[in-house]
């Protein structure tokens, strides 16, 4: 089984060096925080570490 990579690059100056967040609106702090906080990604935010663009 063969599998791809592909990498993320910068809309505006073209640069691989990129990094990926994952931008939370609030923390939950309860001890059942497994229960309601199933690790799902909601939104992927990039940045570049090159000119300091951002998107999503």
């Amino acid at each position: 089984m063969a599998r791809t990579i592909v990498a993320e690059v910068c809309p505006h100056c073209r640069s691989l060096d990129v990094r990926a967040t994952e931008p939370r609106w609030f923390v939950v702090e309860f001890p059942r925080r497994g229960e309601l906080d199933d690790g799902w990604v909601d939104r992927l935010e990039f940045a570049c570490r090159t000119c300091g663009g951002t998107w999503d």
